[in-house]
């Protein structure tokens, strides 16, 4: 079985032969992998990982090299200027370099887009110390910018989806360890509203979506379920019963995630990394298969010989 069908069975709830994995490091970290191992997707090419996330280029400023979509070169410090934003041209070929070179030569893994909402855009110009007031004193103005966003954005999504992505991931920080950051009515119009007439289009196209928001997310799942999508990332342990998401939303959400990189994974033995991996497995994984393990940032200093452990683990005992 290919890492692409092994993806997609996990995210439609059926069994494949082992759960599908994906990791991220702290980025000093992978970019000491990537010297030590030669490849930009070492994951993949040295620890046979199963997914490989892309990205579009969508730039406001002439450097489009960036993989980095919250800093744009444009700091929008005034909103009577929004008007005056160029949106970036949808339709230029280099928008899409790296996701044809990512398709091109990995055929048979899960090649997902990541692209955060018209809100990330936003929070990247304005910062996140400015952009919760925004959403109180200029409302008009901020929908109005997200609304431009959106049918530029659209565009991407359709282009990539007909190129041959496996999955859209939309990205977006909506709660802390405490909840929702934002009110639920807030979320839904300044930021959900738009995330699903991305979803709509990938659907569309027959492709599925997935969700990624940090922090406790029980009170967000049925927003998220409401718009379309499939999985939700990352699930954090330490945030997120297990069975209780199992038990309320398992037969609607897969998890792409529920590996601890805050605490077991960088501090415990390499024996306990290994019953934590496999106790995900046994909570979210052994009932229908809808598990797609991976991390957030495994931070600098872990040993590498729990990193080794966690991945041995997920590839010869979370079998099905």
């Amino acid at each position: 079985m290919n890492s692409k069908t092994r993806f997609l069975k996990a995210l439609n709830h059926e069994k494949p032969d082992r759960v599908p994995f994906n990791f991220w490091m702290d980025r000093p970290v992978m970019q000491e992998y990537e010297k030590k191992v030669g490849h930009r997707h070492w994951r993949v090419t040295h620890f046979e990982a199963d997914v490989i996330e892309t990205f579009s280029h969508v730039s406001f400023t002439k450097d489009a090299a960036t993989d980095d979509p919250y800093h744009q070169g444009i700091n929008l410090e005034d909103w009577s200027k929004a008007d005056e934003i160029v949106m970036p041209d949808p339709n230029d070929d280099k928008v899409y370099s790296t996701i044809k070179t990512d398709l091109d030569e990995f055929p048979e893994h899960a090649v997902i887009l990541d692209m955060i909402t018209p809100w990330g855009y936003i929070a990247g110009m304005r910062g996140y110390e400015q952009v919760y007031m925004d959403m109180y004193d200029v409302p008009e103005e901020f929908l109005k910018l997200s609304r431009r966003l959106t049918d530029m954005l659209k565009v991407v999504v359709d282009r990539a989806c007909k190129m041959g992505i496996t999955a859209l991931y939309l990205m977006e920080d909506l709660a802390d360890r405490n909840g929702l950051s934002i009110a639920p009515n807030m979320i839904n119009e300044f930021c959900l509203q738009y995330a699903k007439e991305l979803a709509d289009v990938a659907k569309a196209n027959g492709v599925p979506v997935m969700f990624h928001s940090d922090g406790n997310v029980g009170d967000l799942l049925e927003h998220l379920i409401a718009i379309g999508v499939s999985a939700v990332n990352p699930m954090q342990p330490h945030l997120n019963d297990a069975v209780e998401f199992k038990k309320k939303f398992g037969d609607k959400l897969a998890v792409y995630g529920g590996l601890d990189n805050c605490y077991i994974i960088p501090n415990e033995s390499a024996e306990k990394v290994r019953e934590h991996v496999l106790d995900v497995f046994e909570k979210i994984g052994k009932p229908d298969g809808a598990l797609i393990f991976s991390t957030h940032d495994i931070p600098v200093g872990t040993p590498e010989e729990n990193l080794e452990m966690m991945v041995k683990t997920i590839k010869e005992e979370c079998v099905y």
